[in-house]
């Protein structure tokens, strides 16, 4: 079981596949408003990562499901000045370039948090 959190909506998702298919509904609606944060839990764990839709570039932010640190951002390969922005909740988060990543690397990201929890190794992590 899953649950997505964003701009203060909640849906209970009982399979990857269908958290698979809300994320890309979800990136087609923010590519065309604000691009956002959208949180998913893991309902056994409540490990949760979020992931940054509505832009060629994402960002992930993991939290374990006792919410205590340590916390991990992803960690792209670009290292500029400027940042990325992402709409949670009611305000503007924003992340430095070099937590970006590619928004396909971050879906699969979700992919294998969804499929088999925690972190992958195919992206580098930054403890926060």
């Amino acid at each position: 079981m899953f649950v997505v959190e964003w701009n203060q909506q909640r849906k209970h998702l009982s399979s990857a596949l269908d958290v698979e298919r809300l994320l890309d509904e979800l990136h087609a609606v923010f590519l065309q408003t604000d691009p956002t944060l959208v949180t998913v839990e893991l309902s056994e764990s409540g490990d949760s990562l979020a992931i940054g839709l509505g832009r060629e570039r994402s960002v992930l932010n993991f939290v374990s499901g006792n919410k205590n640190p340590p916390y991990f951002t992803s960690k792209g390969e670009i290292d500029i000045d400027e940042g990325v922005a992402f709409r949670f909740a009611e305000d503007w988060s924003e992340f430095p370039m070099r937590n970006s990543v590619p928004t396909p690397v971050a879906r699969e990201a979700i992919r294998h948090f969804c499929d088999r929890g925690g972190l992958t190794e195919s992206i580098k992590w930054e403890q926060d």
